[in-house]
């Protein structure tokens, strides 16, 4: 079997996010599961550098693809593609394989692509933002509803698709209710798996002085349906049982001073001079340290209110850290028993707070914990996902 696959994602800004991530993981460990007689046909940006793990699969070739160099400007963007869709042919393979339907679905192929989730159409309106002023608030209404039209325009790319691989059962179900429109093309759900690379490797002496005194534990955004603003709330409020506890923050977007001042979260912050000091932001953190951190955090506190898989959760399991979020999207799902789930929207104050002074709760969570996040693999992915590759091919 020739599997094409769209590999840009691992060349442009998407290779740091979940998109590109979870494609380098995947195509990591398909070797495992291709059979003598399969061969990998990548299509790549010829503009750019080739990805270096495209040159540790054997038996592939790439195919190079034009840029629109003009489509990636900023604000251009927004109107213009800032991708140039692929043109697959039956000469060269029996299948593709899109990651991101951003890049555009073909139907020159049979083609199998991934749904992950439906954020912007799930949340559009929902925003309850410090309202911007002047230039910025036209600038930021203009670029708001350009790209909105740019996802509708997305979102219509998967009525092409031979075939959908939605990677939780909720995202199949959102998928389903709000995008498909043949009630024929197939869904198949495949999860995600978990990476073990934040557990190997030797901890810096900033992870170490960090872990030193009690924290609770948040990795992940800041955009709205992460809620951090309710994180930072619940911390306030666990704190006032638990004056030592400090609350650790990671993620490059808490950079990010404009979305969090709009967001609210500095107004959460500043009123309490007292407890604000104990918000660390530590910033960028090896996956060694990041594994030290999770490891050895009282709990994983995760109030996003939606999540096409919610890896975070899974990380923390992995690193022995008990969990509390919110019941609801794919974290029900991926959580099994394993987590403290409470009600979506409740206050997470009276859970995080009973975690914290209960150790048989703890221990609980822990080893179930450990349990559960055994069930995602990347083998397991790459797996499930070869078998719908050739189960499209073969059709």
């Amino acid at each position: 079997m020739r599997i094409g696959i769209d590999a840009r994602p691992l060349q442009h800004e998407t290779r740091y996010r979940g998109i590109g991530k979870a494609l380098e993981f995947f195509l990591a460990a398909l070797p495992s599961v291709l059979s003598p007689d399969d061969e990998l046909v990548f299509y790549v940006d010829k503009e750019l550098p080739k990805p270096d793990l495209l040159n540790t699969l054997s038996k592939s070739r790439t195919i190079l693809v034009p840029a629109p160099k003009l489509g990636r400007k900023r604000y251009i963007r927004s109107v213009l593609k800032s991708f140039t869709p692929i043109r697959p042919s039956v000469k060269d393979i029996d299948v593709l394989l899109q990651y991101d339907a951003n890049l555009g679905v073909s139907t020159r192929v049979p083609t199998v692509t991934m749904f992950h989730d439906l954020i912007p159409y799930l949340f559009r309106g929902q925003e309850k933002k410090i309202p911007a002023k002047g230039v910025r608030k036209a600038k930021n209404s203009l670029a708001g509803n350009l790209y909105w039209q740019k996802y509708l325009r997305f979102l219509k790319q998967y009525a092409k698709a031979t075939h959908v691989i939605a990677i939780s059962e909720s995202s199949k179900q959102d998928y389903q209710k709000h995008v498909r429109k043949n009630p024929k093309q197939p869904v198949t759900v495949v999860h995600l798996g978990v990476t073990k690379s934040h557990l190997s490797g030797k901890p810096s002496a900033t992870a170490k002085s960090l872990a030193k005194d009690p924290y609770i534990l948040y990795v992940g955004g800041i955009d709205l349906r992460k809620n951090v603003v309710g994180l930072a709330k619940t911390f306030y409020g666990v704190k006032e049982q638990h004056p030592k506890l400090r609350l650790l923050v990671i993620g490059k977007e808490f950079g990010l001073k404009e979305q969090l001042q709009d967001l609210g979260w500095f107004a959460v912050l500043n009123s309490n001079a007292d407890y604000k000091k104990d918000v660390v932001v530590p910033g960028f953190l090896s996956d060694a340290d990041l594994g030290y951190i999770y490891a050895h955090a009282e709990a994983f506190v995760f109030p996003s209110r939606y999540e096409g898989f919610g890896l975070p959760v899974l990380e923390a399991m992995q690193a022995g850290c008990p969990v509390v979020a919110y019941k609801n999207s794919s974290v029900t799902e991926i959580s099994g028993k394993a987590a403290v789930l409470v009600k979506d929207g409740a206050s997470m104050v009276p859970a995080v707070s009973q975690l914290l002074t209960d150790k048989n709760q703890q221990k609980t969570l822990i080893e179930n914990g450990r349990k559960q996040v055994k069930k995602f693999t990347w083998e397991k992915t790459a797996l499930e996902t070869y078998r719908v590759l050739k189960a499209v091919a073969e059709k």
